[in-house]
């Protein structure tokens, strides 16, 4: 069975979606096949920047309609595996809890899942980090966006969850912005990675593709890749929760950055 692993951010519009989808196309470069589910539940937006618009296929047919779980993964051409959620505002009177009762099933169909926790703390967010095994959370290097990836990883904590780190994303040095020593210093945790405020990332999900996969080669691309090989670096943690986990890191961590 793989490990679960949230990915939060306090607060909407840091880029938590586009971490992730970029995150699981550049495992699938490296030769992994990491699934993405949507715990975005009342709000999904990962499949939108894929460009499934609706998704035909979503985690409310397994919950009303009897489908399989395999039946929902949606394979985007960049190799991402999706499972989102239904746009139809009448899906929204389920208890979407029942949703993140589901990950125990897609962790036995990958190595890593991706949470795409759904923004802010509310229980939404809450039943995402329950449900993973570890918490990466992503901000922006201005104060409001800190002090909520503070409370997002004391939250976590909170809930005893290992905390991977934090990914500062849309950073331009052109701008002042909090310094990272500044950041690791207000959310009592390592920064991870940066992340460029790079127009290459809104020209490829503009087309509906990570940019990691239509221009890998770009500033944001690059520091993407990065982030990829850093996490996968965390074999330690993963392995103490699953031996197939810390084979599949292995394997990515030599294939990765070094």
């Amino acid at each position: 069975m793989g490990q679960a692993v949230a990915i939060v951010s306090g607060k909407g519009g840091v880029g938590k979606t586009t971490i992730a989808l970029n995150l699981a196309a550049a495992l699938h470069k490296f030769g992994h096949d990491p699934i993405v589910m949507e715990g975005n539940v009342t709000s999904p937006t990962a499949g939108l920047y894929l460009g499934y618009m609706p998704a035909r296929r979503t985690i409310n047919n397994v919950l009303n309609d009897g489908l399989s779980l395999d039946e929902v993964i949606l394979t985007h051409d960049s190799g991402v595996r999706l499972v989102t959620c239904s746009l139809s505002l009448a899906e929204l009177e389920q208890d979407y809890s029942e949703a993140f009762e589901l990950v125990s099933e897609l962790k036995k169909k990958t190595d890593l899942l991706l949470i795409d926790a759904g923004a802010g703390l509310d229980e939404e967010a809450r039943f995402a980090i329950n449900a993973s095994d570890f918490v990466l959370v992503v901000t922006n290097p201005e104060m409001p966006a800190v002090i909520d990836a503070l409370r997002a990883i004391r939250l976590s904590r909170s809930l005893d969850k290992k905390v991977l780190g934090v990914v500062v994303n849309k950073v331009n040095p052109r701008e002042k912005q909090l310094s990272i020593d500044e950041i690791e210093e207000i959310v009592e945790a390592p920064v991870l990675t940066v992340i460029n405020d790079d127009k290459s990332v809104r020209n490829a999900f503009a087309s509906n593709y990570p940019v990691v996969f239509s221009n890998p080669t770009s500033r944001a691309g690059m520091q993407l890749f990065e982030l990829a090989s850093i996490i996968a670096g965390h074999e330690d943690e993963f392995a103490q929760a699953s031996r197939s986990a810390l084979g599949w890191l292995k394997r990515v961590f030599g294939f990765a950055f070094k």
